[in-house]
């Protein structure tokens, strides 16, 4: 069996303490946290206090972390429960910190037991825990039989009720089976996404200013004052940019890391990210979205971060509807990777504009009637769009744009993207003078980060709705309506 000596077990403990510090300091970074102080060794936490996060929303959480000691010994039952030469249990210190704190919270804090020991899958009472949630207080509420019995012994082993116990249950997590190396992996995210540098000197540097704060304990932190000291410890990655990701279609696994993210999966129709063309509830989505859209511009503009970098799963509306809710009249840059690496809403048009726009040669007056406008870029939609007016907008004036050879390369670069974007947009602003729409029907078929820029620069235009691709001939549904 190998077991590490009591000064290797100490600093095993340590450094597992420092890198899961470090990693929520990463965590305050992030545009969406709503952490606004953390706590190093905090005075008063009693056995919990290796690690303290104050949350503007939720409840407050207290960590204690324990390194394993004999590297084959799992978590169990019995290891919580230990009285060794009749201390108290873990569980016991762990539940006393709790009943301490919670007098001093509005809501009930959380305790959260970080170890790096697994748990024992044949445990009686631990191998049933739930996974989800890293609790295991549904286990011992519903259980009968054994777990029945353990529900009574852990209440007895506390001097509790019963009810009691599950009231501190809710409260408990254990953070299991991740050894240093995985907290080394998960500190590596973070910082990706909190645009901090991620090489093997910037993590030592990082850990080394958390056996500081260990040091000289009792200290609490703001994201703001973390912000100044990953800056002047020269921890700032400069050149990256914050990443947002929006999951529309399926789930995307850079949300993890991203500075912010959005989960929009249950808003559209069906299972298979393939057949998820329109939204459920159209009210209650566009609502939610546009909500959502303009908290997430709050925090990025409260960041200070005005250079975001916008990843999917989804559909153009939505690529659209972000780009022009981080408008670049309102300051922002955005990008999103295409077939050539990334596109940024700042590069510089060349002078292929080379967009036709087909304007309907039809008696009547145009004045004031609604716009439909087609945008074939990557395949002409022409012929369709005007198949879905027919029945749906029979009043609309359509005006057909595309490239001369619609297709995945009609679009040379990044450089002609951009000058056929501007010449889309100015043309229909010098239409909008003499014709004066009152609302645009956008129709796209292009590129996502095409989609994205073109949003970015949709100013001073009507009420413009955009469309889902139904995926049939002739098939659309309204998606999102974008004002500016």
């Amino acid at each position: 069996m190998t077991t590490r000596a009591a000064s290797g077990a100490r600093l095993l403990g340590d450094d597992v303490q420092h890198l899961v510090v470090w990693y929520h300091v990463l965590r305050t970074q992030r545009v969406d946290s709503t952490i606004i102080e953390l706590a190093v060794e905090a005075s008063g936490a009693g056995n919990v206090d290796d690690l303290t996060l104050c949350r503007e929303q939720g409840p407050d959480e207290y960590w204690q972390v324990k390194a394993s000691v004999d590297s084959t010994s799992p978590l169990t039952e019995a290891w919580l429960l230990e009285q060794p030469k009749g201390k108290l249990s873990l569980l016991q210190r762990l539940h006393a910190s709790w009943v301490k704190l919670r007098p001093r919270h509005d809501q009930p804090p959380k305790i959260v037991l970080a170890t790096t020991k697994a748990i024992n899958p044949t445990d009686e009472v631990l191998g049933l825990r739930a996974t989800l949630d890293a609790r295991i207080v549904e286990t011992l509420r519903l259980g009968t039989g054994t777990l029945a019995e353990a529900r009574t012994r852990w209440a007895d082993h506390l001097g509790v009720n019963e009810n009691e116990l599950l009231e501190f249950l809710e409260c408990f997590e254990i953070r299991h089976a991740l050894s240093e190396a995985e907290w080394r992996e998960k500190v590596h995210d973070a910082a990706a996404g909190a645009r901090v540098r991620t090489d093997d000197t910037a993590a030592a540097v990082a850990v080394q200013q958390v056996r500081n704060w260990v040091k000289a304990p009792r200290q609490r932190f703001t994201p703001a004052q973390l912000t100044a000291t990953i800056d002047e410890l020269g921890l700032r990655a400069s050149t990256a940019r914050p990443l947002f990701v929006v999951q529309a279609l399926e789930h995307n696994p850079r949300a993890s890391t991203a500075a912010y993210s959005l989960d929009w999966t249950d808003l559209f129709e069906g299972d298979d990210p393939r057949c998820r063309r329109a939204f459920a509830n159209p009210i209650v989505a566009r609502e939610r979205i546009g909500a959502e859209l303009a908290v997430a511009r709050q925090r990025f503009r409260g960041a200070a971060a005005c250079d975001i970098e916008v990843d999917g799963p989804m559909r153009l509306p939505l690529w659209f509807a972000i780009g022009a809710e981080f408008t670049s009249t309102a300051g922002f840059t955005v990008s999103a990777q295409a077939r050539d690496g990334l596109w940024h809403s700042d590069a510089s048009p060349n002078q292929q504009r080379d967009l036709e726009i087909i304007l309907p040669d039809e008696a009547g007056d145009s004045i004031r009637r609604p716009w439909a406008v087609s945008v074939s870029f990557a395949i002409d939609i022409a012929d369709d769009v005007d198949e879905y007016l027919s029945e749906a907008l029979p009043n609309a004036y359509h005006l057909k744009a595309r490239l001369p050879v619609p297709g995945r390369t009609a679009l040379a670069s990044l450089s002609h993207a951009r000058a056929v974007m501007f010449q889309l947009r100015d043309e229909l602003r010098a239409l909008r003078r003499h014709l004066r729409p009152p609302e645009l029907h956008l129709f796209m078929a292009m590129p996502g980060a095409c989609a994205l820029l073109l949003g970015n620069i949709w100013d001073r235009m009507p009420p413009t709705w955009t469309y889902w691709d139904m995926g049939e001939p002739g098939q659309y549904a309204r998606a999102l309506l974008v004002k500016n």
